[in-house]
């Protein structure tokens, strides 16, 4: 276990570091930057990690990194945070307003950058100290957003050899100080579909002579997710949602094509791997009934983030000892894709949810709002329980019970879905 003056240390390291971490949370909230673009936000973290004596090693991108603390063959234990934002408008009114059109850290990614430095700092001073029991990897991921960041930097080697890792989520659903944990699914599979019909065309007063392309199209968007709630079981929280669909120019003609695009979401991974041959046999079979040519495009996204059980007890573990007895509260379930179930998928991990709310919180705050926005007290609080978790987990052998293997070629071989 970690030693008894660990929360006199981590009061003493804060007190020191605090206004320096939200400082440093407000310069990359006014320079956001999107996904695949985060050069600049790489580059301070990296100049900030090699000032506290660590070797950044940045991805083939440029967007991206990790670092190692500490030294030898003992356990190693991963802290992630991802760098993007978001293309969407920042319209709050303070200091630290995005300065850049059209991008937000409107999802908190600059928190949880600010948070994984925080505790990077605060590691490697221990790790001089020979406190720290094994390794910790700092992993700081691009691309969240599209959902491609975590296999990128899995293909690049980013956890070769991690026995296990931890990441954190800001969510406006818990009030500063509260840490939200789940053992199991939390976070949804995420996956996108587009379904493109086709047939010969024709008159709207015939439609008998020729395949009537609206209907048949508007009977594959009603009838397909009421089937999937008859052929999956209700656990597994399967969704398909239809975002856009489109036929025709003409009041009075029957269209040769058109399509309908959604997105499928799922909290069970069996059912998650089994929803492309399903909808695809759904497909075929409705639009046969019309007459017309369905074609099935199926992108995958991300798996449902499952959080490792043994890694959830380090977790709560960490936010009682660093945080408070009661700062663990039961995180609820999301259909929302996060592309850490990518790492959870490969090696056992937990996902925490990071109370950001406080006494000036709007009521209705979201994330991927416009308005978004943290009481800025969170950061400490992150910063405490990702630093206890790694030095829980090492100081216990960061044995993993299982390990989900490593990431099939099936599974990867699309993944453009959205989050």
């Amino acid at each position: 276990m970690p030693t008894p003056d660990l929360l006199g240390c981590l009061d003493e390291f804060l007190d020191g570091h605090t206004r320096e971490l939200i400082n440093f949370r407000r310069d990359l909230h006014a320079h956001p930057e999107i996904a695949h673009t985060e050069r600049r936000t790489t580059a301070k973290v990296a100049q900030r990690l090699r000032a506290a004596g660590l070797r950044p090693r940045l991805m083939s991108s440029g967007t991206g990194m990790w670092a190692d603390v500490g030294t030898g063959d003992g356990p190693v234990v991963a802290l992630r945070a991802d760098l993007d934002a978001l293309p969407i408008p920042d319209e709050k009114n303070v200091p630290y307003r995005s300065t850049v059109p059209n991008a937000c850290h409107a999802c908190g990614h600059d928190v949880h950058t600010s948070v994984l430095l925080g505790a990077g700092l605060f590691l490697a001073a221990r790790a001089d100290l020979g406190l720290l029991p094994g390794r910790v990897r700092l992993l700081f991921q691009p691309a969240e957003e599209v959902v491609e960041g975590a296999l990128a930097a899995m293909g690049e080697g980013a956890i070769t050899g991690v026995d296990r890792i931890f990441a954190l989520h800001c969510d406006p659903r818990f009030e500063v100080g509260q840490i939200g944990l789940r053992t199991g699914p939390i976070t949804g599979a995420c996956d996108k579909i587009r379904v493109r019909v086709s047939g010969p065309g024709g008159h709207t007063a015939r439609p008998h002579l020729t395949a009537d392309l609206v209907y048949a199209l508007g009977k594959i968007v009603t009838e397909l997710p009421a089937a999937l709630s008859r052929r999956v079981d209700p656990r597994s929280s399967l969704s398909l949602v239809w975002g856009r669909i489109s036929a025709g120019l003409a009041p009075n003609a029957i269209p040769e094509d058109g399509f309908a695009a959604g997105t499928v979401r799922c909290l069970d991974e069996e059912a998650w791997h089994q929803a492309p041959d399903l909808l695809k046999g759904l497909v075929s079979s409705v639009a046969s009934a019309y007459g017309v040519i369905a074609e099935l495009d199926y992108v995958r996204g991300v798996p449902p983030a499952v959080n490792d059980g043994e890694s959830v007890r380090i977790l709560t573990e960490a936010a009682e000892q660093a945080i408070g007895p009661d700062a663990v509260a039961q995180a609820p379930q999301s259909l929302g894709g996060e592309d850490v179930a990518w790492y959870l998928e490969s090696i056992p991990g937990a996902l925490a949810r990071l109370g950001i709310r406080g006494p000036r919180t709007p009521t209705d705050l979201d994330i991927h709002q416009a308005n978004f926005d943290i009481d800025e007290r969170a950061i400490g609080v992150g910063v405490r329980l990702l630093a206890a978790s790694a030095l829980i987990a090492l100081s216990e052998g960061a044995a993993p019970e299982e390990s989900g293997g490593p990431v099939s070629a099936e599974t990867v071989v699309s993944t453009r879905g959205a989050a």
